[in-house]
């Protein structure tokens, strides 16, 4: 009987309620699965020597001799090496997530020293727009947003912002990638912080990383019902980080062993709990932190209290100094009432007179009506009154000015910031709930790791002021001999820069997930990335370097013999998966919308800070406002709303962090040339285009021709281009002549045209 007709047994036991035959049919099946040998991705890693492989001087890098003794044992040969000007584009939109300009193309052209490529790669390293570009990557995978996700609530979160530039400063210092994830996940452990504590210099950076396992959506700030509905959202927030810890970390999908043991990996119900066990004294139902209290001022306790204090005072001194501006009104207001009720006959004065004299607390509503039918006699500006009585001004001047005084003396608050942090009194005891139910708890349960991965067992003693759960989780995760965190991470890096892994289920490297292609490969990156001290450029250098990389994509330069090759190689190998060819790839949503504005000359570049928010147009899309500050921004500073995604980032398959991002689903639908032809954002970055072509001063027709193509698309038109394109620019001049701006029209359109066109939205 093997193990998939063990499972599904199992499942049918399950949900045929087979009591006594399920506990049976369990004891049985373990027995027969323990005799399975471990599943590849739980093996630990092992360090594996490069193949020997024939014509090896193809070969650059380690990796390359992996990939050559595959094609070789497969009948098939590598490309050659790609166009340098597609090259120089592929790096930049790989390490960058911007196109070269003009003048960096024929910088890197006019270069043939040997270790032009190799300074290439570290000066796109050394760029801000690299740490943007990779952060990008991880906020992914993280799950970021800036909103809870609680149905249409979806609450802002004012400083998730912080998270954000976290991951950019981290990812463009190189930061080991070790310690990138024992900060996000026990940063306040590292720092020794507890909450409500001291906040020491120097560990800001430590508590905006915990922020990390505040990414899942989280509606307790709005939820509302009877207790257990209450619970039932508060576990929710807890299941998502166990999920994201899953996903991010293991490659795993653990949520399945919420309700019972995984029928496909080796994670017991209890397991699961465990791992539950571990973030509760952050997350606890019982004593729950909403998640706009999730906060700390970046001071000590002390200090926080004293400014809190300070903030207190100054607003009581102002509240005063109102009063007594109100105050010494009130008689001045009664005599223009006493003026207005002479002008009115068949009215009550002294009954009216009495009403405004009595505190409003004590007015009666026949009071109160009386006072209403007068408001134009009682309601009137400070100034017309102190026109009407100079004593008045006179009193109320040094009233004005020492109000003027004290609120140029306002405290500032301390700056806040968002985190996940524990108490220091004792966890709180946790429960497994039967079958998932969040209303029938059952056996209690501690913190502890799944334990059939195949990594060392991990300690938690304690150390620090809190419960030192999480940061033994950290160190478990971080542990050299663990044999997954490594491997899930460099496998999602070769996607990142081939379009596939060399497991293609990047969220999934379990027994349900996809076999590798490439066994030996993945542990020797992966044992080559430990080695190298978790550094993520060291791993870009390899891979960015290799010969598998550099290869083309293209056949229009191919002789008859290497045509038939490559005919011969799509019979074999058709999805490409022994990558005898580089893989053309569509920008992704944000690149995509960041090349045009850097074509454009719009892009701004500046670094950080607050998310530039969205808008719903009279179309009932979500948009930015294009006369907003911050509206040209690199995309991944625009307010990023789980429910509002926007539109033109949504069409392009932008992230859906739900609870999390993993993978990225790529469509190919009508929309999306329906949107580079019609969205008013294409039509913005057109016109711009067209002025920075042919605005004052602009280039002839055969000169502004060849630099839309380098801005638009890395290279220069063929002869066909240049003819074709000057045959439309004549034609669309007939089409707008006699307009006043019939040039930046013509222009505009043909800019349109480049800019959504495949050579401007694939990469070669």
């Amino acid at each position: 009987m093997n193990l998939h007709r063990i499972r599904l047994t199992l499942a049918f036991l399950l949900c045929a309620g087979a009591g006594g035959i399920w506990r049976s049919a369990v004891a049985a099946a373990e027995s027969v699965v323990t005799n399975v040998p471990p599943h590849w991705a739980f093996q630990p890693l092992r360090s594996i020597s490069p193949p020997v492989v024939a014509d090896a001087g193809w070969a650059r890098t380690i990796p390359d001799r992996f990939i050559l003794a595959a094609l070789q044992s497969h009948g098939l040969k590598p490309s050659p090496v790609a166009d340098p000007r597609a090259l120089l584009r592929r790096l930049s939109f790989d390490l960058r997530g911007l196109p070269p300009t003009p003048a960096e193309l024929a910088e890197f052209l006019a270069d043939p020293s040997p270790d032009a490529w190799n300074r290439w790669i570290e000066r796109f390293l050394a760029e801000p727009a690299y740490g943007e570009r990779w952060g990008r990557h991880w906020l992914d995978v993280a799950g970021y947003a800036d909103s809870n996700g609680y149905f249409n609530a979806d609450s802002d979160r004012p400083l998730a912002w912080k998270y954000r530039d976290y991951v950019i400063r981290s990812i463009q210092e190189n930061k080991p990638f070790d310690r990138f994830i024992q900060e996000q996940i026990a940063g306040d452990e590292l720092a020794g912080f507890v909450r409500e504590g001291d906040v020491k210099p120097g560990s800001e950076d430590l508590l905006v990383a915990t922020h990390f396992l505040r990414n899942p959506p989280d509606g307790t700030g709005e939820s509302d019902g009877n207790p257990l509905e209450l619970k039932v959202d508060r576990y929710t927030v807890l299941e998502g980080c166990v999920q994201l810890v899953g996903n991010a970390f293991l490659g795993l999908t653990l949520q399945c062993a919420r309700c019972h043991d995984h029928k496909f990996e080796p994670v017991r119900q209890t397991e699961y709990y465990a791992l539950q066990a571990i973030l509760r004294p952050a997350l606890d139902p019982v004593e729950w932190i909403k998640p706009q209290a999730r906060t700390v001022g970046l001071a000590s306790r002390a200090e926080r209290t004293a400014r809190t204090e300070a903030i207190a005072a100054f607003e009581r001194e102002v509240k005063t100094l109102e009063s007594a501006i109100a105050a010494v009104q009130v008689p001045f207001r009664r005599r223009w009432l006493e003026e207005a009720l002479t002008r009115e006959t068949g009215v009550d004065s002294k009954a009216v007179l009495q009403a405004f004299d009595t505190p409003e607390a004590q007015r009666s509503e026949a009071m109160k009506s009386l006072l209403k039918a007068r408001t134009k006699g009682i309601v009137v500006e400070e100034i017309v009154l102190s026109r009407r009585f100079p004593d008045l001004k006179a009193a109320l001047m040094p009233l004005r000015e020492s109000l003027q005084r004290r609120a140029a003396m306002r405290p500032s608050p301390v700056e806040q910031v968002s985190l996940l942090s524990e108490p220091s009194s004792t966890p709180p005891v946790h429960h497994l709930l039967i079958r998932g139910n969040h209303a029938s708890e059952g056996v209690e349960v501690g913190p502890g790791i799944p334990m059939s991965l195949g990594a060392p067992a991990a300690e938690f003693a304690g150390g620090v002021p809190t419960s030192g759960r999480r940061l033994a989780l950290a160190r478990w995760l971080t542990d050299s001999r663990h044999p997954l965190v490594a491997r899930v991470w460099v496998n999602r890096v070769w996607k990142l820069h081939f379009g596939e892994g060399l497991v293609t289920t990047a969220d999934n490297l379990g027994r349900s997930g996809a076999v590798p292609s490439h066994p030996e490969l993945l542990d020797w990156l992966a044992v080559d990335f430990i080695r190298s001290g978790w550094s993520l450029k060291h791993l870009h250098r390899l891979v960015l370097n290799s010969a598998v990389w550099r290869q083309s994509s293209r056949l229009d330069s191919r002789s008859t013999e290497e045509l038939a090759e490559v005919e011969r190689a799509r019979l074999v190998d058709g999805a490409n998966r022994w990558l005898w060819h580089y893989p053309i790839r569509r920008l992704d949503a944000e690149s995509l919308r960041d090349s045009m504005l850097a074509a454009s000359g719009e892009l701004d570049v500046r670094l950080g800070g607050a998310y530039t928010p969205i808008q719903v147009d009279a179309a009932g899309q979500i948009i930015i406002d294009e006369s907003a500050p911050g509206a040209r921004r690199r995309s991944l500073y625009l307010q990023q709303r789980r429910t509002q995604p926007i539109h033109f980032l949504e069409v392009f398959d932008g992230p859906q962090p739900n609870p999390v991002c993993i993978q990225r689903n790529p469509s190919t639908v009508a929309l999306q040339s329906l949107s580079l032809l019609n969205s008013e954002f294409a039509r913005n970055r057109a016109r711009a285009m067209a002025r920075r072509l042919v605005g004052p001063g602009g280039a002839p027709m055969d000169g502004a021709v060849r630099t839309a193509f380098e801005l638009a698309i890395g290279r220069p038109p063929t002869p066909a281009e240049s003819e074709a394109s000057t045959a439309f620019l004549r034609s669309q001049a007939q089409v707008y002549a006699g307009a006043t701006d019939a040039g930046i029209r013509v222009w505009s359109d043909f800019c349109q045209m480049l800019l959504a066109g495949n050579a401007a939205v694939y990469v070669e």
